[in-house]
């Protein structure tokens, strides 16, 4: 195949797709980001479709053993949480971000439970949260003890088969289109092995979310 260069290097030219779809989002990644985004969206009432590398459950989310960190224990508040995140980093956070992360977080994680997720419970049947460095209260959910992302990863990826949500499995990205006036309008994809869609084609619509990870430092 012809070959361009590029800013970022050599660029290699794939075939005209052969089949394309239509939808309002198209979501790149089936991990907690992607899945929760895709969930999300159909909540709002648009259409998405999940493009995901392997199986809908294969990504990292599933191997994640730590818990996850929220304000949920009485007494304690996402003012709380965002002083002991702050002084954990040292001067590297940025403070916007772990605002969100730490208001956002409660409702985050009720909505996990909403949608299906098992945390670790005690004996009242309240979630068990535990202390662990960086924090001053007991804060962190656990669910199977260390197993927390893989049932994370279930409880979603059953959520999404239950809403016969769109998604195209062991498939790979290769561009982003555009439109006349340089706007996004979908991505082309190579999908490999037999399935419902085959070989290079195209998922039309007006908004992309990568939600491929960054733990790799993928993106600059």
């Amino acid at each position: 195949m012809p070959a361009t260069g590029t800013a970022t290097g050599l660029r290699l030219r794939a075939p005209a797709p052969g089949w394309s779809i239509d939808a309002d989002v198209v979501v790149v990644g089936s991990g907690v980001a992607g899945l929760t985004t895709a969930l999300r969206c159909t909540a709002a009432g648009l259409s998405p479709v999940v493009v995901t590398k392997a199986r809908l459950d294969d990504g990292s989310t599933r191997w994640a053993q730590g818990g996850i960190a929220a304000a949920l224990g009485e007494g304690d508040t996402p003012q709380q949480h965002l002083e002991d995140t702050l002084v954990a980093g040292a001067g590297l956070c940025d403070e916007s971000a772990v605002r969100a992360l730490v208001t956002e977080g409660p409702h985050a994680v009720r909505r996990l439970i909403a949608t299906g997720a098992h945390f670790d419970t005690d004996d009242s049947g309240a979630i068990s949260l535990a202390r662990e460095g960086g924090h001053h209260r007991r804060r962190i959910a656990h669910a199977g003890g260390d197993a927390t992302g893989a049932e994370v990863s279930r409880a979603l990826v059953e959520a999404v088969r239950a809403a016969a949500l769109r998604t195209i499995e062991r498939a790979l990205v290769l561009d982003l289109l555009t439109d006349e006036h340089g706007r996004t309008a979908g991505i082309t994809l190579h999908v490999m092995g037999e399935g419902q869609h085959d070989g290079v084609g195209a998922v039309r619509a007006p908004a992309v979310v990568l939600a491929t990870g960054g733990m790799g430092q993928v993106f600059s």
